[in-house]
């Protein structure tokens, strides 16, 4: 792929959306693309994320400890909150046949945030957006739970 093409794909990402195209491209050249074989993992639970991997070509299985979650596919992004706030990786991707990554380091968007703010700002906005958005779905479960008898109550 290009790097104008990577910066697309990426731009249809939630975290991306309406992102400066100048910025998305300098983070896209500067981005270093990387080869997984088949049952490597990409990232792995709990260890500390250094990067986030945009998959290019090839399909990865996401789990975690306990249980198969999904297949992330051409267009996934893997650890990017986990990146951010330099915490662990909260699932495993493993490759599910050769993988292609676009690798983009915690120095990498850190330092393409500070050379264009308002990329980073509007990363920000989007992943606060996300947030929000998550937390109005979970509404109606706290509703509920609030008004069930507590588990004491079931012996």
């Amino acid at each position: 792929m290009s790097i104008r093409a990577d910066s697309d794909s990426l731009r249809e990402l939630p975290i991306f959306r309406d992102c400066d195209p100048v910025a998305m491209q300098v983070l896209c050249f500067a981005a270093e693309k990387q080869e997984f074989a088949s049952g490597e993992d990409i990232i792995t639970q709990g260890k500390k994320a250094r990067a986030v991997f945009l998959v290019l070509d090839g399909r990865a299985q996401l789990s975690t400890t306990e249980t198969q979650l999904a297949t992330a596919e051409p267009g996934a992004l893997l650890g990017e909150l986990a990146m951010l706030n330099s915490g662990p990786y909260s699932i495993t991707a493993k490759a599910v046949g050769t993988v292609f990554c676009l690798r983009i380091s915690h120095e990498l968007f850190l330092r393409v945030s500070k050379e264009y703010p308002a990329f980073g700002a509007k990363v920000l906005q989007n992943l606060s957006d996300r947030l929000g958005h998550h937390l109005r779905e979970l509404e109606p479960i706290k509703a509920m739970l609030l008004k069930s008898r507590s588990f004491a109550d079931l012996s």
